[in-house]
């Protein structure tokens, strides 16, 4: 097992915001986190990146408790993506992806040939070489998730964890950057954990879901959507009612009812 989560809390201030999480996620799958706002979406993956100290329970990375790692380490193993909201870059996109290169250098950290040819080979991957000389700040949201991903491939981690890579985005870039993890996943065999409230593509795109009210698990496993267990499950999440509908091309899809 590539993460061991269990009986993980966490709180804030006193405030409970997880509790009693337990999952368990093996190499190269792919999983959803969904839930309300406020279910504690976005504090479980920063908790699963390190970024956050639980309060009780545990978190495991291939068999090693997360808090043993030295933080080098830990960024060997797991690049996050956060929302791409309010942020300001001051970097070229090529200087911003070398970041990621970080925890393979040295003292000085220098780039080496390697580190250069890898930053490369992640933006073709990524279609994002046309902004090599760019500012991060004069990138657009869709441009901008875009190197955020690229720099999370420059890493070379098996693990990619990403809060909402999709929102706020308009259809055209909500695509690109679903194709981009696609192929992410396709050439590395990546284990890609997103907290997501595209709904309507979560069975299509995720191997496994986790579903979170209130901070526990209402959910954990594989849905189908040709069953109406799904659309319980998610009404029980959401506490809105869905309804199983086809496409003019057979395609089942699961929406919410109006």
């Amino acid at each position: 097992m590539l993460i061991d989560v269990n009986n993980l809390s966490f709180s804030y201030n006193h405030k409970p915001i997880l509790h009693g999480i337990s999952v368990g996620i093996n190499e190269g799958e792919q999983w959803a986190i969904i839930g309300k706002n406020g279910a504690g979406k976005s504090t479980l993956i920063k908790c699963l990146a390190g970024l956050e100290k639980i309060t009780s329970g545990s978190i495991a990375i291939a068999g090693k408790r997360i808090e043993i790692y030295h933080a080098k380490d830990i960024a060997k193993l797991i690049s996050y993506v956060p929302q791409v909201s309010g942020r300001n870059l001051p970097f070229s996109v090529f200087d911003y992806m070398m970041m990621g290169r970080f925890p393979y250098q040295g003292f000085m950290a220098i780039p080496s040939a390697q580190d250069k040819k890898i930053v490369r080979e992640s933006m073709q991957l990524t279609d994002t070489e046309e902004f090599a000389e760019r500012k991060m700040n004069t990138l657009s949201g869709g441009e901008l998730q875009r190197v955020f991903l690229a720099g999370a491939v420059a890493q070379k981690t098996p693990i990619l964890l990403l809060d909402e890579p999709t929102t706020f985005l308009d259809p055209f870039h909500q695509q690109l950057i679903i194709k981009t993890l696609e192929k992410i996943h396709t050439e590395f065999n990546t284990t890609i954990i997103a907290v997501t409230h595209d709904i309507s593509s979560v069975i299509d795109r995720y191997s496994n879901i986790l579903g979170l009210k209130d901070g526990t698990i209402l959910f954990s496993g594989k849905l189908s959507k040709e069953s109406s267990e799904s659309t319980e499950i998610y009404k029980k999440i959401f506490e809105v009612d869905f309804e199983i509908a086809e496409s003019k091309n057979g395609r089942k899809i699961i929406l919410q009812k109006i």
